[in-house]
């Protein structure tokens, strides 16, 4: 809306829309009681000789006849204007965010007496606990398990440092305080079977300071990672282990590393200097080969067979389900199980129409469908599949864009999807999980972390962000754009982001031109603890910003969110004979959602800056707890100090809330008068 122009809409009604702070028009009555008053206001204009308004009367009987009827006509009326929004958001290329799958890391445990090693295929399901129900959780990457546990991690650097607490190393620099060629670090186990196949370690590293933040220019090309050798330390002397993937990105993240342990001689035992363990270890090195391994990095812990896993099970061989009714010439097919991870369908067609005789197997006939973003771009032939993951509703093309499904009887085959995606019913950090199925030696698998995951965008959501990344276009220019776009940052999951433009956080919010702030709230978090991001999620933020979508030529430094613990402090009124603990209980969880800087404040997440204030406060614990009558000499504590009653608590730009402890006294109001 340009300056100077005042657009009303004098006749239309706007009431709460689906999304936080949003108004939608009302452009008819929405319930039957509504339509009838209306209705009733214009019996004297309109049939004046209508003078009997007897229950019994026909003519009120189709007056409350026609309220009903037309209470579903004037509902979808009024949903109009948000579907037509939708339709032109998605006619832009706009479309909701998938759901996502919560992303773990988990520790094999082997049972000791294992005569070998044992294999763990890709898509090993272990149940864990998340609640209610268990969890299924599938690894992603095959590994071979070994019976026994890192005992011990060893740094060279100038001479021995070896920590025998591989679960809590505090801190340990990977090749010393100042790294140089030839540092190496150490790993020692005591497994009684000698390693083979593909030996992975989940290595975690803890932010030292000066990691909280991370920056990225354009015109700054980023730094490769260093270089390593891995070595097994075998009768024959070293022999390298080569690297079957590594997610740590040359020991500069946190992730598993998966090394090839087919080595040409026998592993061998030995004490190195400075180690005090009771027998010897088999022991791999990494060797620093190129100078540049960054000096602050720290290690939090190392675990043996380690593996990336999804919140999610796998569904194989289920034939589609087809939906009667096509949509613009396209066949929809559903699957049975939701919400569907994106990307894990894998389908197969049968096309009989190329053998009217029959002499074909149907092995011989089928083909391989794929995904695709949207079947718009796409030519006559392409065997592609458009899926929509929260209900779980397959599109094939209309064979003008992509491939129209070929005709036949339950001829659509899903080998395999996944399903599970969402952010519910979660294991915790520290969570056993038993194998779903025996495999011999097989005991469990640890959480060693695990993402929350995210559901689908709904629509109220989408009609919120939809507007502004159509505006973007792809382009971080204005301080919304980088705010959008940094939530597509490609592998991580973010929640939230905030742009500070011409600030730089590094320096305390201070003038910077040419710098642009970025504060990113992740999806991820453990219970009780403010979502914090990874010094890998602030990494691939600034480089998205500055290197992809951002002006060339600005500077993007991507900090973690600063928190304001806020506490409340209050005497809660409930009604007589109410249960003075459950009232208690009850506020308490109020407040708690209220604060929550992912999803208080009305759903859409806790505002960065402001004023926390008081009287909203209280009118939301009266609306949520019915218990209560009254809430008296209310007062707030930020950061633990007290403020004055009545008193909003101010938070500067950038910062979050999050709950802090709540000293509630809750009395009958009998007491209270």
């Amino acid at each position: 809306m340009s300056v100077g122009r005042d657009i009303r809409l004098k006749d239309v009604d706007l009431v709460p829309a689906p999304v936080d702070g949003g108004l939608e028009p009302q452009l008819l009555a929405p319930t039957r009681q509504a339509i009838r008053a209306q209705v009733a206001a214009r019996i004297g204009a309109y049939t004046p000789d209508w003078t009997s308004r007897r229950p019994d009367d026909a003519g009120l009987a189709l007056v409350h006849a026609y309220g009903t009827v037309a209470e579903a006509v004037n509902v979808r009326v009024n949903h109009a204007p948000r579907t037509l929004t939708l339709d032109h958001l998605a006619i832009a290329g706009v479309r909701a965010l998938q759901p996502r799958p919560a992303q773990a890391v988990l520790g094999i445990q082997v049972s000791l007496p294992a005569p070998e090693p044992i294999d763990v295929p890709a898509g090993t399901a272990f149940l864990a606990p998340g609640g209610e129900l268990p969890t299924v959780i599938e690894t992603l990457q095959p590994c071979v398990a070994l019976p026994g546990e890192l005992k011990a991690v060893a740094v060279l650097a100038g001479g021995w440092l070896v920590n025998e607490n591989p679960s809590d190393l505090g801190g340990l620099a990977p090749f010393g305080p100042h790294p140089v060629v030839p540092a190496e670090l150490w790993f020692g186990f005591d497994s009684p079977v000698a390693p083979s196949g593909i030996l992975s370690f989940a290595i975690d590293f803890v932010a030292a300071p000066g990691r909280e933040a991370f920056s990225a220019d354009a015109t700054v090309a980023p730094d490769p990672p260093p270089t390593l050798r891995w070595e097994a330390m075998t009768s024959s002397g070293p022999a390298e282990l080569p690297v079957e993937r590594d997610e740590t990105n040359g020991l500069t993240q946190s992730g598993v590393l998966a090394l090839r342990a087919d080595t040409p001689g026998a592993w061998t035992a030995r004490t190195l200097p400075g180690h005090t363990g009771d027998a010897p270890l088999r022991w791999i090195r990494a060797r620093l080969v190129t100078a540049g391994y960054p000096p602050d990095l720290r290690l939090a812990r190392v675990t043996i067979n380690g593996v990336t896993a999804r919140a999610a099970r796998s569904v194989r061989n289920e034939v589609l389900e087809a939906i009667e009714r096509p949509v613009n010439g396209r066949a929809r097919y559903r699957l049975s199980q939701i919400p569907v991870v994106p990307g894990s369908v894998e389908l197969e067609v049968v096309d009989a129409s190329t053998d009217p005789f029959g002499t074909q197997t149907s092995e011989a006939l089928s083909s391989t469908w794929t995904e695709a973003d949207d079947l718009a771009s796409l030519g006559p032939d392409a065997q592609r599949f458009e899926l929509e993951a929260a209900t779980g509703i397959v599109t094939f093309g209309d064979g003008v864009h992509g491939r129209a499904v070929p005709e036949g009887f339950r001829n659509g085959i899903a080998t395999v999807y996944a399903t599970g995606a969402g952010t519910g019913n979660l294991p915790a950090p520290g969570d056993t999980g038993t194998p779903q199925r025996s495999i011999p030696g097989l005991t469990g698998a640890a959480v060693l972390s695990i993402t929350t995951g995210a559901d689908a965008e709904t629509p109220g959501e989408l009609v919120l962000r939809g507007p502004a990344e159509l505006c973007s276009r792809g382009r971080a220019v204005a301080p919304g754009d980088y705010a959008t776009l940094a939530l597509g940052a490609p592998g991580v999951d973010i929640a939230r982001a905030h742009c500070l433009p011409g600030r730089d956080p590094r320096s305390s919010g201070g003038v910077a031109p040419g710098v642009v702030g970025v504060v990113v709230v992740p999806a991820a978090t453990a219970r009780r603890v403010p979502p914090m991001p990874s010094p890998e999620a602030l990494r691939a933020v600034a480089d998205e910003l500055a290197r992809d979508v951002g002006v060339v030529g600005a500077e993007v430094v991507a900090v973690a969110p600063a928190y304001r613990e806020i506490g409340v402090q209050a005497i809660l009124v409930a009604r007589p004979g109410s249960d003075l603990a459950a009232a208690g209980s009850a506020a308490r969880d109020a407040i708690d959602a209220w604060l929550d800087p992912l999803h208080g404040a009305g759903g859409a997440g806790w505002p960065f800056g402001g004023a926390v204030e008081w009287d909203a406060l209280v009118r939301r614990l009266l609306a949520e707890v019915p218990a209560l009558t009254a809430v008296s000499r209310l007062s707030l504590r930020i950061d633990g100090r007290r403020l004055p009653a009545c008193t909003n608590a101010v938070i500067e730009p950038g910062e979050l809330v999050w709950p802090g402890s709540h000293l509630l006294e809750v009395v009958a109001e009998e007491r209270a008068a």
